[in-house]
């Protein structure tokens, strides 16, 4: 039994949306799929013709300051979180949070915005990131742009 037909690894943000509009069936972004991989073999998600690898573009695994700001990509794994001089010096709390995730393994392989998106009760990620006041950069076929943390709404029936 195949989870999914077509598995995409695009190098921008804008090949990634084109591949999950023009998907011949449900499409998903994944990175760590720590949740979504699990999901699918359990069937507690609708199958999914495409998954889109967010992996492979540089913006969304970078782990940087940017004018002044600490900006950390949707695919940066926890495990880099948890081990960054960067994080621990602007953001402890979202640091401390990605160390309670899960054991070792897991927060090699789990991402940032795959522990946001989830939307799990238990996203110890998402309640550091709403502490923090933290903007996240939404990105669609239209455009991109900023919203805080705390106003993302997650549709459940179709994570």
């Amino acid at each position: 039994m195949h989870l999914w037909q077509k598995y995409l690894r695009p190098t921008t943000v804008e090949e990634a949306l084109a591949g999950l509009a023009s998907a011949a069936g449900p499409a998903r972004p994944i990175a760590g799929g720590t949740d979504l991989l699990l999901d699918l073999k359990q069937g507690h998600c609708p199958p999914v013709h495409t998954l889109v690898d967010l992996t492979t573009i540089p913006e969304l695994t970078a782990l940087e300051i940017r004018a002044d700001t600490l900006f950390i990509g949707a695919a940066v794994s926890l495990s880099n979180m948890v081990a960054s001089e960067l994080v621990k010096a602007h953001a402890r709390a979202l640091s401390e949070a990605a160390q309670l995730v899960g054991g070792p393994q897991v927060r090699n392989i789990a991402t940032l915005g795959g522990n946001v998106v989830h939307a799990l009760p238990a996203a110890d990620g998402t309640i550091a990131l709403m502490v923090l006041q933290v903007q996240a950069e939404i990105a669609d076929l239209e455009g991109r742009r900023m919203i805080p943390v705390g106003e993302l709404s997650w549709d459940l029936e179709n994570r």
